[in-house]
């Protein structure tokens, strides 16, 4: 079936490309055919975590080859065009229990490996819109598409990338943007099941989230601020600062925050992530050579939740990707109440096109009189060659080790105490992702 599906979508894009070129050569419309790109990528990726905070004893291993089709459209009479993105999506491999790596398909109650899966969908297909000139104009977008930072709302990929079913448009006069998004449905990243959004509690349907965002960019300071509401459930606030006063030099800072609505408040103790408010602060300075560069960050979460460990969750409830552009989102969210981060990110290009690094996270917190300490190190290698053979190639690998405590379980990071003292708990980690692009129009 998926083979199927594949070879539909490329004798399509076949039949459409031979209709460009006969347009082209009777000098028909122009724009809509000759500016139309076509490409074929593929991603391999494998996930490995080994974690002992509340599920000693499972390996969250998956494996899957991502075959991804993407056709971009000129415009018609310069107003009027349409996108297609087709992804399939197939399993090489998982582990006995391979939850959380959003990779593959669960095509069970469980996440047990014959339940994992492969899958195939159109992950975008949607009508765009432009008006204006290079001065002030608009471009807009309808149907199913992927939202990377569009006002508190986000995308992102593994073997595929989410995308969402609604509207979402940009104004732009100058340095200035404004940005508005409605959607009410979601194509997860690891699935081709269209699903609504709920509340953690998965209780709660959230009828749509809508989404505002105003933003101002020249070539020395960069400032943003998003405003959204998941209906019934979170009001969102996003602000996102940086300021470059020399090329090598980039100071930024963001603010992050959730205010909890009726549906929030309905949700039972041991399932919510804050009471009425949460709150992530924070700042960081980076440095950039030729051949190396260094980032350093600290931050700092108020949750509070009673009689638990509250944080500052980085998406709206579920099936969604919220906007978060700083430096504690690593392996593990360093965003419980009252707890303190610093980050660091150094890299340095050993050889051409070639980066190798170290990201570092130490966080702690108080809970009962206790100071809880968590931190990881993870080892990186990206090669990305800029020219020749592989100019569109890309391999990424990282391997990390971390520490952190055991939790009551995989929904509560509230610490699981034992005598009155946390129980540490140790991480294992692994990735690679290997993609290659191929331009065919």
């Amino acid at each position: 079936m998926k083979i199927k599906y594949l070879s539909l979508a490329l004798l399509n894009i076949m039949c459409f490309s031979a209709v460009a070129a006969e347009a082209n050569s009777l000098n028909t419309d122009n724009s809509f055919f000759k500016d139309s790109k076509f490409e074929f990528s593929t991603r391999n990726h494998w996930k490995y975590l080994k974690e002992n905070a509340s599920q000693p004893k499972e390996v969250h291993s998956a494996w899957g080859q991502a075959l991804t089709l993407n056709y971009k459209s000129g415009y018609w009479l310069d107003i009027l065009g349409f996108d297609v993105t087709y992804d399939n999506v197939i399993k090489l491999g998982a582990s006995d229990y391979f939850a959380t790596r959003n990779l593959l398909y669960n095509d069970g109650k469980k996440p047990d490996k014959h339940n994992a899966h492969g899958f195939n969908k159109f992950t975008q297909r949607y009508a765009k819109v432009k008006f204006g000139n290079k001065d002030v104009n608009f471009n807009g977008k309808a149907g199913w598409h992927s939202l990377k930072d569009m006002g508190v709302i986000s995308s992102s990929q593994n073997l595929t990338r989410n995308s969402y079913l609604g509207y979402s448009g940009t104004l732009k006069y100058s340095n200035l943007a404004l940005s508005l998004a409605y959607i009410d449905s979601a194509l997860p990243r690891e699935s081709a099941k269209k699903v609504h959004f709920y509340s953690l509690d998965r209780k709660s349907e959230i009828d749509n989230i809508k989404t505002a965002e105003i933003a101002y960019k020249d070539k020395v300071i960069k400032l943003d601020y998003s405003y959204g509401v998941a209906k019934d459930y979170i009001k969102r606030h996003a602000i996102e600062f940086s300021y470059k006063p020399i090329e090598k030099l980039t100071v930024g800072s963001q603010i992050y925050g959730s205010t909890a609505l009726k549906n929030h408040d309905k949700m039972k103790a041991n399932v919510r992530d804050f009471d009425d408010s949460a709150w992530h602060y924070a700042a960081d300075v980076e440095w950039k050579e030729a051949d190396w560069s260094a980032k350093f960050g600290i931050a700092y979460t108020d949750a509070n939740r009673k009689g638990a460990i509250g944080y500052y969750g980085r998406h709206i409830g579920k099936n969604n990707r919220g906007r978060y552009n700083g430096m504690a989102a690593a392996g593990a969210d360093y965003m419980r109440d009252g707890e303190v981060v610093l980050s660091s990110v150094l890299g340095y290009d050993f050889f051409k096109d070639n980066t190798t690094g170290l990201y570092l996270n130490y966080g702690e917190f108080n809970y009962k009189h206790e100071t809880l300490k968590n931190g990881e190190i993870n080892v990186f290698n990206i090669w990305k060659p800029t020219s020749g053979t592989f100019k569109n190639l890309s391999i990424l690998s990282k391997f990390g080790y971390g520490w952190s405590y055991k939790t009551m379980s995989s929904k509560d990071i509230t610490p699981k105490l034992r005598d009155g003292h946390a129980q540490r708990s140790p991480t294992l980690s692994a990735e690679t992702v290997i993609d290659y692009r191929f331009n065919l129009l």
